[in-house]
């Protein structure tokens, strides 16, 4: 692996522009316009951020009590943000210039909006992950009005900018350091979380701003029958497989990235099952481009993995790909069965394979990618032939 990036890690050369966020709601009213909508209600919390961020650069806060956000974004004029009451001034930094407390002044603008006859038809961007406590004050503050979930905001913001990929591409090298640091901690008798807490060491050392999600690194049975696990203080063995799933936040995006690795000598079995999937991410990624459906998209790794009598182990409908960018797992694109949304040029996902084999082992290689003119480009790079 190249441990020399050619970019400075330094997020101040990394910042996205004002001029960027302006022109993301210029670009959600011209959708919003061509859809009918007078409203869009964009939702985010600390854990789903990329919604109110996307369009203002405002983050919701890590804390103990729920820190929520809304932005609300009208067919014609400015939007409003609207933060925690004791978070105003956090808020007043964002690029949007229109703060408000949002138990105490989002039901009221509703009210406003319902009252001015001009809104008809609304969007609720986040509808999956907006708390219920909003859901009712929306309700209320626009009876009689359509209300109904909208995917404008997940589209735009699944293709990024060249500013937006040079941050990607930060984030996935740094993953890159993270797991380079559990291959040279990996011994016999080291523990799960001795090996995670390594990776956070060595990401955060070398400039990541947070973490993207929990970092599993999993051995043993924990590979093979579990699809997401925290660290354990199983102590690595002989003949283990380890599943490594990892990512940081720099500058406010995500890397997602997973490697199987092998641990001293391995049977033959787990050999002919990391060589399928290894195949089968290769056909996979070489095949991905702009055009396809995320259901075509699909096709080849899977295929690949039922010649040697393998099923992908997707979670949660994920299929081989999912959305990646100001939050670990987007709306969009979705690589998988049934999937009829069109892979776009600079359209980002993590694009993965996973293998549980009970008894056996388990693995996942994961990439973050970017969907290029001429094929697919990854922002991760560490080896994926891995014998510790």
């Amino acid at each position: 692996m190249n441990m020399n990036p050619s970019f400075a890690i330094n997020s101040s050369l990394h910042e996205i522009p004002v001029e960027e966020y302006m022109d993301r709601v210029r670009r959600t009213q011209e959708e919003m316009r061509k859809e009918g909508y007078d409203l869009i209600i964009a939702w985010s919390d600390s854990y789903r951020m990329s919604n109110v961020r996307w369009l203002s650069n405002y983050r919701a806060f890590d804390g103990i009590f729920p820190y929520p956000a809304i932005v609300i974004v009208p067919v014609k004029g400015d939007p409003i943000l609207f933060v925690e009451s004791s978070l105003t001034s956090i808020g007043a930094a964002s690029v949007v210039k229109d703060v408000r407390g949002i138990r105490q002044d989002l039901g009221p603008v509703l009210e406003e909006y319902a009252a001015s006859g001009n809104v008809k038809k609304v969007g609720i961007a986040g509808y999956k992950y907006l708390a219920l406590e909003f859901w009712s004050v929306i309700k209320k503050s626009l009876p009689d009005i359509q209300i109904e979930p909208t995917i404008i905001i997940d589209f735009l913001k699944s293709i990024k900018s060249e500013n937006e990929i040079r941050n990607m591409k930060v984030a996935g090298y740094l993953a890159d350091l993270g797991i380079e640091a559990i291959k040279e901690a990996a011994r016999e008798g080291a523990t799960e979380k001795e090996l995670t807490k390594q990776a956070y060491l060595a990401m955060f050392a070398n400039g990541s701003d947070t973490v993207a999600f929990d970092i599993m690194v999993q051995t043993g049975e924990n590979s093979s029958d579990f699809y997401l696990a925290r660290p354990t203080d199983r102590k690595l063995k002989d003949g283990d497989t380890l599943l490594i799933d990892m990512g940081c936040r720099y500058n406010g995006y995500a890397s997602d990235m997973a490697r199987g690795a092998t641990f001293g000598s391995v049977s033959k079995e787990v050999e002919a099952m990391f060589d399928a999937a290894l195949e089968a991410y290769e056909t996979g990624f070489k095949y991905l481009r702009p055009g396809l459906t995320g259901e075509e998209a699909s096709y080849p790794a899977n295929e690949v993995l039922a010649k040697y009598g393998y099923i992908h182990s997707p979670g949660e409908g994920r299929g081989v790909g999912h959305g990646l960018g100001m939050d670990p797992e987007e709306e969009l694109p979705i690589l998988a069965p049934g999937m009829k949304s069109v892979l776009q040029e600079n359209q980002t996902l993590a694009y993965v394979i996973t293998l549980l084999i009970p008894g056996v082992g388990g693995l996942r290689i994961e990439d973050s990618v970017v969907i290029r003119k001429d094929g697919a480009e990854s922002m991760t790079n560490f080896s994926y032939h891995n014998n510790w």
